[in-house]
């Protein structure tokens, strides 16, 4: 890969960030867009969320050899997504190796290639010698043009949420209801006011499901008024733990779901085997404005049930439509670039702290010079780990002519470090 002369780094997350790092040390101008005026606007939006995996394995040496010592805490220790944000990437947003190269307020709203549409040369090489395009909006919607050799887009995936209903499409109602549904874990402790006394729908088995029913059941139990109803498309009621986990934060957590999937609260009711098939404006069982959410077993029962509010936690993928005029190929199942994706299935799943990278080629599309690293390259698998991200970067400039001195994190790393 020749050095190019200019790097687009898409996300000022941590993968972001440390990509931009990497650009610095390789001696490279970029430009690092992020599109809040915070960085990390994302791990923002779960700050009140602890990570399971501890600080060990969610740094950069890169990142590490910029913080000043005791910047972050005890290496065994669980960071929460504010720590995360506070004591790094924040300080790192403001290092002199990044600071004038970071555009807030900055969205990439599309990529394209500069004199070409995605149906242009195909196959031919001749896309290569064109400059990307693109095209960047701020909040109060300016737009302008910028151009890049080497597009890395580290936009992630917690921005761009699945919708709620039965087979990963919106139900029949659902834009209408939008003020009433969450989309993100919500901060329990610190919005109690939003949550209690309300009758709540949850949405969604997965560990931001779990995290939110668990928090919501304490609240429960300490709130009059307040109960859930926890909806799941799996039908079973008991979550497989993982064998010797290494992670106390996953081990406990597992631990209270199946508690409450066992009726372990009178406060949560569990509706295992059912979806979401229309969402209808309602009375609310507080008083006021409320949602009837229609819901069908797999058997093909339906109920309607009257909520004050939704909460949907039924996964995130990355935003496609950023680079529609590139000829990227995705997995058809996972929508990350299919040769990730096929790697990833080649090891059939398995627990995310086996995950490791595959290697540049895996990162390669048809499109020259453009990659998508962190979690948006692993698309709707869940399996994503910061340290590959960290990797990816490694392998993406190692490929550069003068690659950087230093690199990123050891292959062989243990989780209880």
């Amino acid at each position: 890969m020749t050095t190019p002369n200019r790097i687009a780094v898409l996300g000022a997350g941590p993968i972001g960030i440390d990509a931009a790092l990497a650009a610095h040390d390789a001696g490279v101008s970029f430009t690092l867009y992020e599109f809040g005026d915070d960085v990390g606007a994302n791990v923002g939006s779960w700050g009140h969320v602890r990570l399971f995996t501890p600080w060990s394995m969610n740094l950069s040496d890169r990142m590490r050899s910029r913080l000043a010592p005791g910047q972050f805490l005890s290496d065994s220790e669980c960071p929460t997504g504010a720590e995360f944000l506070d004591l790094v990437l924040r300080p790192l947003a403001q290092h002199r190796d990044l600071r004038q190269s970071l555009r807030r307020d900055s969205r990439v709203v599309a990529v394209s290639r500069a004199g070409l549409v995605k149906s242009d040369e195909i196959g031919t090489g001749a896309r290569a010698t064109r400059p990307f395009r693109l095209l960047v909006r701020s909040s109060d919607g300016e737009e302008t043009v910028d151009y890049a050799d080497l597009v890395l887009d580290c936009t992630g995936t917690y921005g761009n949420p699945n919708p709620l209903g039965d087979g990963g499409i919106p139900a029949p109602g659902e834009s209408a209801a939008g003020d009433r549904i969450s989309r993100e874990i919500p901060d329990v402790e610190g919005q109690s006011d939003r949550w209690a006394a309300k009758t709540i729908m949850l949405v969604g088995g997965g560990h931001s499901g779990q995290t939110a029913a668990t928090r919501l059941a304490d609240l429960a139990a300490r709130a009059p008024g307040t109960s859930v109803i926890w909806c799941r498309r799996d039908d079973t009621r008991r979550i497989a733990p993982i064998p010797d986990d290494p992670l106390p934060g996953r081990v406990r957590l597992t631990a209270e779901a199946n508690e409450l999937l066992s009726g372990g609260s009178p406060h949560v009711e569990i509706r295992s085997g059912w979806v979401v098939d229309e969402i209808e404006p309602g009375a609310s069982p507080a008083g006021g404005r409320g949602l009837n959410v229609v819901l069908r077993e797999r058997g093909g029962d339906r109920d309607r049930v009257a909520v004050d509010l939704v909460i949907s936690l039924t996964g995130y993928v990355g935003d496609n439509a950023l680079y529609r005029q590139l000829q990227v190929h995705e997995c058809y199942a996972t929508s990350g670039p299919m040769k990730l994706a096929a790697a990833l299935l080649a090891e059939g799943g398995g627990d995310c702290l086996q995950q490791a990278s595959h290697g540049l080629d895996t990162l390669k599309s048809p499109e020259p010079n453009f990659y998508m690293l962190g979690s948006k390259s692993y698309g709707r698998n869940n399996t994503f780990l910061l340290r590959v991200g960290y990797d990816q970067v490694d392998e993406v400039f190692g490929a550069l002519a003068g690659p950087p001195e230093s690199h990123s994190n050891p292959k062989k790393e243990s989780p209880a470090a």
